[in-house]
């Protein structure tokens, strides 16, 4: 409205002056016969448009610094937005670039622009490109894709981009806008997250194949028993039994690993003699040395005690082994030895910072190739090896065990000179060593009473309830939930004990405990389980549960666990037979 008014204006002044001009006698621009009064109003509009035109200039001088503190605002904006923009032709030049896109790899702006967009990106994400840039112009749809740009110094990283086509306003010139982000951290904590859902399903799936492990070693181990109790004085048999049973444990700790893994890093501590934990676990973890390669021990018997998880130190020990003869190119030596230390200043240049005091110290040595001192000084990193496929614990997850146990284990390496692997543990008590053949061999105790198995498979049911008979106990027999309320509610007489499964059908025993507790408040529960005391089995102790017993046990283990928790005398148990 204003422009208009002006233009009226303007031509209004225009129509004065030339009829003013018209009333001069001559007309050749004297205007002395003009009259005053129309003189008088030309000058006031000369004088109006005049002011007119100074406040429109300063209107526009207005317009513009705000048009231009706008235009650097945007272009503020633009250049250093949290995402990189590129302006690409259809044929795939860059015609324009944020300060961001030209830091995201690492270029000047003007080496970007003119060059071709695929310039940046990974040879093996080509197609990646292509197909996106593609059905964009042919669709006009807005894409979007995850691929591999490559900065100046030939680094990658992982990128989102977000594809759009921009065109003029007459529709004529199209471009593509890109908008690019780095999303590498991201793109590692999904990895890491999907690396742990992994993690997490093999500790599931390793857990349900010990706890099935366990049960078919129970059957073996509680018949070997029985056989035993059934040939006393037979030495075939009793020797046989004894390898047999031996077998079986030894691949029940092998289970027990599954279920180390399967719990995710929690600790049960027990109290050994280093020594001899590191001489039974090399029966285990043996297989993981090259057989060319020759193993020296020394453990002396006079080695302190340590407190540890011997499933985690298991691992421990394989790692090193593992790591010792792939340093190995064939035939080669390992030397491991056990010794008392007292450490009262830092073992090294690294001080791990140990509390003072009695250590019981394993050294692992090797003469392989050694490593460089780059190398060495990254062993315990997470994911780091030097070799093309990694197995085997890592000596990472070793560090992690060491230090939660508060140890400290050093490597000290030399190429072509070996390496030697040292690992400190808080010693607990100076080892005392018994005879083993004058210690008696432990006997079953018998005992009195009414017991009730809850146990879904057939087979482990049989067992468990053969060596309670043994052991002189009258046993009550339930596969599922419904079966063990309905005994608990309806069975004259009193029932001094219940052996509890985890896994069961319809109901879990953590769900059956509560219902039992219920019918008979005084009724004592053990929880016997193919799986470890965590999970499931803990829930239940925190409920109220008296003790846990994992399979497969002895029948001295059993008889054992049933004195402690029914009574001090042999005659714990009381005998009830129902009415009727």
């Amino acid at each position: 409205m204003e422009k208009e008014k002006n233009i009226i204006d303007g031509e209004k002044l225009r129509r004065l002056a030339e009829e003013a001009l018209e009333e001069a006698p001559d007309n050749h621009g004297d205007l002395s016969r003009i009259s005053l009064e129309k003189l008088t109003g030309l000058i006031h509009m000369l004088r109006v448009h005049q002011i007119e035109l100074k406040m429109q200039n300063e209107e526009l001088r207005r317009v513009q610094g705000e048009l231009e503190k706008a235009l650097d605002r945007y272009s503020h904006l633009y250049d250093f937005a949290p995402v990189g923009y590129f302006t690409v032709s259809e044929n795939g030049i860059v015609v324009e670039a944020n300060l961001t896109a030209a830091t995201l790899l690492e270029m000047e702006r003007s080496a970007l622009v003119g060059s071709p967009f695929s310039r940046f990106v990974l040879r093996e994400d080509q197609d990646i490109l292509y197909f996106h840039r593609k059905h964009l112009l042919e669709t006009n749809k807005p894409q979007s894709c995850r691929l591999r740009l490559v900065k100046k110094c030939s680094s990658e990283f992982c990128a989102n981009l977000e594809w759009t086509i921009v065109e003029d306003g007459d529709g004529g010139l199209r471009q593509i806008r890109i908008v690019a982000s780095d999303v590498t951290e991201q793109k590692e904590l999904e990895n890491k997250v999907r690396q742990a859902r992994k993690m997490q399903a093999i500790g599931t799936i390793a857990g349900g194949i010990a706890h099935q492990f366990n049960n078919a070693l129970h059957i073996i181990t509680s018949r070997i028993d029985l056989l035993e109790m059934d040939f006393p004085g037979d030495e075939n048999i009793s020797k046989s039994a004894k390898e047999i049973k031996k077998s079986a444990f030894r691949m029940a700790q092998l289970t027990a690993q599954l279920l180390a893994y399967a719990r995710g890093g929690k600790y049960h501590a027990k109290t050994v003699s280093l020594s001899d934990f590191v001489r039974e676990t090399l029966s285990l973890v043996r297989h993981v040395v090259d057989s060319s390669i020759h193993v020296d021990l020394d453990l002396p018997l006079d080695i302190l005690n340590v407190k540890i998880d011997l499933i985690q130190f298991q691992m421990v020990l394989s790692a090193v082994l593992v790591n010792a003869s792939e340093a190995m190119a064939g035939e080669g030596n390992i030397r491991i030895a056990c010794r008392n230390e007292i450490i009262t200043e830092d073992i090294d240049g690294n001080s791990p910072k140990l509390t003072h005091g009695n250590y019981a110290c394993l050294v692992i040595a090797d003469d392989g190739k050694g490593m460089n001192e780059e190398t060495n000084k990254r062993v315990f990193e997470p994911f780091f090896t030097t070799k093309a496929e990694g197995r085997g614990l890592g000596l990472a997850a070793a560090y992690g065990i060491v230090k939660n146990h508060d140890g400290w284990i050093s490597v000290d390496s030399e190429l072509s000179k070996g390496t030697v692997v040292k690992i400190y543990l808080p010693a607990i008590e100076a080892a005392v060593k018994e005879d083993a053949k004058s210690k008696p061999k432990a006997e079953p105790i018998k005992g009195l009473g009414n017991m009730l198995v809850i146990e879904d498979e057939e087979l482990v049911m049989e067992a468990t309830r053969e060596m309670l008979e043994r052991l002189g106990y009258r046993v009550l027999e339930a596969k599922t939930g419904k079966e063990a309320i309905d005994i608990v509610q309806t069975f004259d007489g009193d029932i001094d004990l219940a052996m509890l499964d985890i896994l069961l059908p319809g109901m879990n025993g953590d769900s059956i405990y509560p219902l039992l507790m219920k019918a008979r408040p005084n009724l004592k529960v053990i929880v016997f389980s193919g799986y470890s005391i965590d999970g499931p089995a803990q829930k239940i102790l925190n409920a109220g549960a008296e003790d846990f017993i994992q399979k497969p046990f002895t029948l001295v283990d059993l008889s054992e666990k049933l004195k402690k928790i029914l009574g001090g005398d042999q005659r714990f148990g009381k005998q009830t037979a129902p009415n009727g």
